[in-house]
């Protein structure tokens, strides 16, 4: 364990590599949801374009010294960030993601909410919530606690789902409290601290099969147990649908890589810099 890493874990017990809080409170996420990724991740269009599209902000907008993957589940983000040589602490409130993490071999795992530790100002310099703030009903005091914890310029970095217009059963029973757009992310960063430096929707190729097979159905009452569609419209079986949706993202990650904006997509990536609240 890197000493840089120790400020915040004096306050946490060790057992068989994680750290562990001393008490955690209820989280907004299906019991079963990290062992049902661990099996799709490495083989899954979605996370696989997630991970490419964050490798290359972070490498571009992240800041040197340690990266918090805060509910980081499974650690699949953390895999590939520490393949690329960055310091990372995974911190996941579910002991499932916490012993995958494991096994992928993340380094610094703890196992609590950001809300259960005691974070020490300005004591991280990068933070990624990938895919969590949805979850959080209270948005806003959940940032203001990672903008206390980052440093003076600190980044965040984030992804969520986007467009009211998206939701459906999927969100409800994932968890989701909302989904957000530009400008609704833009005006929660910047009453929580922060400063947009980077903004665009991703997924684009997904909006319109999301509205007609996800959104319409559950509006009809004919979206039903949404868990049972997981490995499929993750394209772990790798049909002629599926390589097409892939050579589309590739397009897309292309787009991101030379600062092209994406007008729609079922998900939106932010980078943001702490600011003076």
């Amino acid at each position: 364990m890197n000493t840089s890493v120790l400020q915040f874990l004096s306050q946490l017990t060790e057992k068989e590599g994680i750290w562990y809080s001393t008490s955690t409170g209820a989280i907004s996420y299906p019991e079963e949801g990290n062992a049902i990724c661990f099996q799709l991740e490495e083989h899954s269009y979605w996370f696989t374009h997630r991970n490419d599209c964050f490798a290359y902000l972070i490498n571009k907008y992240g800041n040197k010294g340690l990266f918090a993957d805060i509910g980081g589940g499974n650690g699949f983000v953390s895999a590939r960030l520490q393949e690329e040589g960055h310091q990372v602490v995974l911190i996941e409130p579910g002991q499932i993601g916490c012993r995958n993490a494991k096994k992928r071999g993340i380094e610094n795992v703890v196992c609590a909410r950001l809300e259960d530790i005691e974070w020490a100002k300005g004591e991280l310099q990068n933070v990624g919530v990938f895919d969590v703030v949805e979850h959080i009903e209270d948005h806003d005091g959940f940032l203001k606690t990672i903008h206390s914890a980052l440093a003076e310029n600190g980044k965040l970095f984030i992804s969520v789902p986007s467009f009211q217009h998206l939701w459906s059963e999927d969100d409800k029973d994932g968890g989701h409290y909302r989904r957000y757009t530009h400008k609704s992310m833009a005006q929660l960063l910047k009453t929580t601290g922060f400063e947009v430096l980077y903004s665009n929707y991703c997924f684009a190729a997904l909006h319109l099969p999301i509205y007609l097979f996800r959104t319409l159905p559950s509006k009809l009452g004919l979206r039903k147990n949404p868990v049972k569609n997981v490995a499929k419209e993750h394209g772990t079986e790798k049909g002629f649908l599926v390589q097409w949706i892939m050579k589309l993202l590739k397009v897309e990650l292309s787009k991101i890589q030379r600062g092209k904006q994406i007008p729609f997509g079922s998900s939106l990536v932010i980078v943001a810099i702490k600011r003076t609240l």
